[in-house]
């Protein structure tokens, strides 16, 4: 009898020491320029849960001259999950559709956020059923209704763009900007920047690129879907304002951190809180990446730099501003 109550003791507590003695899940993650919000939307999801997992953070600081050394890495760790930030970094790490399932890596699923054209950029064939053992999360309003928001904010009828040629994403925003100008009843002065012997677009260009915008009367400027013109935005930003041209972005960090006027967005810390769900179906539920649909949050948000507008003299109508995140507003004197 005294055995048979030692055998069903056991019985019920090895659940429990099997469950604590399983190693967390182990996340890799491949970062752009550091843990912005989006990777803080990402953790903070997954430490409200409590599950454990394992976080190994690894960050590009916005060049790709690391991405050997990093897949060597996954595929020698062989995490549970590999998550990846920003169109360059995702396609760089997992390759286009045209190079078929994430083998390279195994059986590891990936998980991207902050991609602003998956299907387009060749990542994936489709958001749903497409075949990779991958899903994410898509930032990007579309354009239509950024253009949109714009019309309303400022009557214009000359956008300028200033872009990266060798970027996809780029490359995308200026081909779509195109068909949209003829929709919506405006001039489109698209303006690539140049590109030195090697290929890499020449940062010293922009400011005399956007000074020929100015010359030409562009009315206002849109900053895309463009790592190059991101990592360059002040500058281009600055010298806009010195010609008293506004500009709004495809992303709001322009905005909050560089006085670009406006930007209809999806918040990045958001997008990190949904790619948080989507991982734990992954990691807890056991579910496929590839079963799991690649979707944008459900709302965007118009945010408004109330000191940018002050200096342009663009406000946005009343009906826009009770619903807008204002940031940067002037102090009363």
């Amino acid at each position: 009898m005294k055995k048979f109550f030692s055998w069903f003791f056991f019985l019920l507590i090895f659940p429990f020491f099997s469950a604590q003695a399983q190693a967390p899940a182990k996340v890799y993650m491949v970062l752009w320029d550091g843990c912005e919000e989006a990777c803080r939307g990402f953790l903070d999801y997954l430490k409200s849960v409590h599950y454990d997992v394992e976080i190994i953070q690894r960050n590009l600081n916005k060049k790709t001259d690391k991405i050997p050394d990093l897949t060597a890495e996954v595929k020698e760790l062989s995490p549970d999950l590999l998550v990846t930030w920003g169109t360059l970094a995702t396609l760089k790490m997992l390759g286009t559709q045209d190079n078929g399932p994430v083998s390279k890596y195994g059986a590891v699923p990936a998980l991207f956020m902050v991609v602003s054209q998956p299907v387009e950029s060749g990542l994936v064939s489709s958001l749903v059923s497409q075949g990779r053992n991958i899903t994410g999360v898509m930032h990007l309003v579309p354009l239509s209704e950024q253009l949109q928001y714009a019309r309303q904010i400022m009557p214009f009828k000359r956008l300028g763009i200033i872009y990266n040629p060798a970027e996809t994403n780029a490359q995308i925003a200026v081909d779509q900007l195109k068909r949209y100008a003829s929709m919506m009843n405006f001039e489109l002065l698209d303006r690539p920047v140049p590109l030195d012997k090697k290929g890499n677009p020449k940062a010293e260009e922009i400011a005399a690129q956007v000074a020929e915008l100015a010359e030409n009367k562009t009315d206002l400027i849109y900053l895309g879907p463009d790592a190059f013109m991101n990592a360059n935005r002040r500058t281009l930003i600055d010298t806009a304002a010195a010609f008293s041209i506004p500009v709004f972005s495809a992303s709001e960090g322009a905005v909050r951190h560089d006085n670009a006027l406006f930007a209809f967005v999806h918040r990045y810390y958001t997008v990190g809180q949904m790619a948080g769900r989507k991982a734990m179906k992954i990691l807890k539920d056991k579910i496929q990446a590839y079963d799991i649909p690649i979707e944008a949050p459900p709302r965007a948000l118009l945010v408004v730099n109330m000191s940018a507008a002050q200096k342009t003299g663009v406000y946005p109508p009343l009906a826009l501003i009770q619903n807008a995140d204002l940031i940067n507003i002037p102090e009363k004197k």
